[in-house]
């Protein structure tokens, strides 16, 4: 690394995606500074980043935190920004004419970003290209709701068009039958709620899908991670599969395993991220049904276990930093190591080990727990070696006393939520 490379500030700290990155370019030697104003959020801890930050929070206050962000950088310009979620991503590309008269944003524009955060407009660019994706309605009135009760077939789930500026960040309502739609359709709508920003700019937005549910006839969960530049040449992927999610239903994924490539799955991914003009880092979920893979959701940013990509050598936020400062010539090179590590499969795995005991210890408390507990136990020492930890590391171990210690405190401010899920499950 020389002196002129720019520093990189990252947010959201408490994300495992800002975590990653900060090891990532901190063992590159790039300065990682991290700005969030909670005090255990894990990513501050970690001994890579050279510089700590308070701001703003972006989900209760998004207009000052961009504010914060024109302040930092006209004190310090050329410094890089990048997204590690929904409602950063947004925000950085709904503000980026202000932004990059200061930041470095290697990102597509507000249009783009926005067609595949908001899965209706995602799922209508699917439909248009022949990419498969479950049966998805768009209701309008209550009249549509009853209408899809007597066509759809249960369960459904009642699901946020975006999860950008949505309060409570909510994945969605499950529904076992008809009968039950009407009325869970308009307690969704009465739970949530959308920042005002986004409301103004997408009046629709707070009208919820109905989408046919999977998940209990699926054969599980594959993940197609990667990165792609604005020529669409620099095209690399590697696979995983989510084996356990946290809730149960509808959750965050808390263990994946190593999968093969399915090719025909990255040609229509590169074939929708070239109609979007989309360039960047990327995550796509497949739910597996019935042999067919369909596609439900896309994260065009840092996600939460790309330190499981890091780890198999597609380190996605180095690949992001060589094409923000327009170092072709390396990121050529970067993307031909990452293309013949990704053509390796060994016996890695992933896990958020601090989530999934915690989650366990909740389904002990259900009644539920002895099955579980053995199974997974047996699964964790069965990869070992090839383990990897969302926050764990002996080599960086601040962070993981954090999320411990953070972990407790939300279930702790959640009881009947986690009750709940652990219920449910």
């Amino acid at each position: 690394m020389t002196a002129t490379r720019p520093d990189v500030l990252l947010t959201m700290a408490d994300y495992r995606g800002t975590l990653a990155a900060a090891r990532s370019l901190g063992r590159a030697g790039v300065r990682v500074t991290v700005a969030d104003g909670r005090p255990l959020a894990v990513a501050r801890w970690s001994r890579h980043v050279r510089r700590r930050l308070a701001c703003p929070d972006v989900d209760e206050e998004p207009e000052r935190f961009v504010e914060w962000l024109l302040r930092f950088g006209a004190r310090e310009p050329g410094t890089i920004l990048y997204p590690t979620s929904d409602d950063m991503c947004w925000l950085l590309a709904r503000h980026r004419g202000d932004l990059s008269r200061h930041f470095v944003l290697w990102m597509p524009d507000v249009d783009v970003l926005y067609s595949f955060l908001n899965k209706r407009r995602l799922y209508d660019a699917c439909t248009r290209l022949g990419i498969a994706r479950p049966a998805t309605w768009a209701p309008r009135s209550a009249a549509d709701v009853e209408r899809i009760a007597r066509e759809a077939r249960f369960p459904v789930v009642v699901k946020p068009q975006t999860q950008v500026m949505l309060r409570p960040h909510a994945k969605g309502r499950f529904v076992g039958s008809a009968a039950e739609l009407p009325a869970a359709y308009r307690e969704f709508v009465r739970a949530t709620s959308y920042g005002r920003l986004l409301r103004d700019w997408d009046p629709e937005v707070t009208q919820p899908l109905v989408q046919t549910f999977e998940g209990r006839q699926a054969e599980g969960v594959y993940n197609l991670s990667g990165f792609v530049d604005e020529t669409g040449r620099a095209f690399v992927t590697a696979a995983s599969r989510k084996v356990l999610q946290w809730p149960p239903v509808l959750g965050v994924g808390l263990c994946f395993e190593e999968a093969e490539v399915v090719p025909e799955l990255a040609d229509d991914v590169a074939r929708l991220c070239a109609d979007r003009g989309y360039f960047g880092a990327f995550e796509v979920e497949f739910v597996v049904a019935d042999g067919r893979h369909l596609l439900i959701d896309f994260n065009p940013r840092f996600y939460g276990q790309m330190g499981f990509d890091i780890a198999r050598g597609l380190d996605l936020p180095w690949l992001v930093y060589l094409a923000a400062v327009g170092d072709g010539e390396a990121l050529r090179a970067a993307v031909g190591d990452a293309r013949r590590h990704a053509s390796v499969r060994g016996a890695h795995v992933y896990c958020d080990r601090v989530e999934l005991e915690l989650a366990q210890g909740v389904l002990r408390l259900a009644g539920r727990g002895p099955g579980d507990r053995e199974k997974w136990g047996r699964w964790l020492s069965a990869h070992r070696e090839g383990r990897v930890d969302a926050v764990l590391d002996p080599r960086d171990w601040m962070p993981g006393v954090a999320e411990a210690l953070g972990a407790l405190l939300r279930r702790a401010r959640h009881p009947r939520s986690e009750w709940r899920s652990a219920r449910r499950g």
